[in-house]
């Protein structure tokens, strides 16, 4: 019984080494701390940034960041002259101008050279020239006379004819404008065309009308 208890233990032992044959034990204890420290530590061959390209990125995206801010400068102060440009344009369209007056429209010329008052009734005292080269005519019912808020007044036109020779001289006449009492309107605004091809325009806009 020794022998064949002998004999089987060395069989086994035979078998057992067979067959663990290649397997080999850690070089380190997987559970001490030193191993988590070796595995922290960078492996061959990793891939690491390159300087120059990594200052380049920098820059770029620096310069485009103040290029924002410098943009984002800029437009307020543009969009405030604009602003201030519109309201320029606006203050001198209302503001009334003085008097004389006078506005050319191919070649054909209005002065309006004083406005007076009797009672209810603003006589604006103009002249008529055309120094172009064919004749202009006008009919009187298409003048176009508003206030300062934009209200049709009534008018009468005394004194100018209605059709002016080429190169001719200068017409005086009066514009009565009707229905106006004292202090309510401030500046007027007149619009006349040439009939019937509608190519001269005379318009004059914020004649004071009232005593400074």
């Amino acid at each position: 019984m020794l022998v064949v208890g002998s004999v089987c233990g060395v069989v086994g032992y035979a078998f057992a080494r067979q067959s663990l044959k290649g397997i080999t034990q850690p070089a380190t204890n997987p559970f001490l701390k030193e191993s988590s420290d070796l595995d922290r530590r960078p492996r061959q061959g990793a891939d690491f940034l390159n300087e120059k390209d990594l200052i380049a990125k920098v820059r770029s995206q620096t310069s485009g960041a103040n290029t924002a801010k410098e943009k984002k400068k800029t437009a307020p102060k543009s969009n405030l002259e604009k602003s201030k440009s519109q309201s320029q344009d606006k203050k001198d369209k209302s503001e009334p101008k003085s008097l004389p007056i006078k506005v050319q429209s191919q070649g054909m010329n209005l002065e309006v050279q004083s406005v007076s008052r009797e009672d209810d009734t603003l006589i604006l005292n103009v002249a008529f020239q055309n120094t172009s080269d064919r004749t202009v005519q006008f009919v009187y019912t298409f003048l176009d006379i508003t206030d300062d808020q934009g209200q049709a007044l009534f008018s009468e036109i005394r004194g100018l004819p209605t059709e002016f020779k080429p190169k001719g001289e200068n017409f005086f006449g009066t514009i009565k404008i009707l229905d106006v009492p004292p202090e309510t309107v401030e500046k007027i605004s007149l619009s006349l065309n040439d009939y019937p091809d509608q190519t001269v325009k005379l318009d004059i806009q914020n004649i004071p009308v009232l005593d400074e």
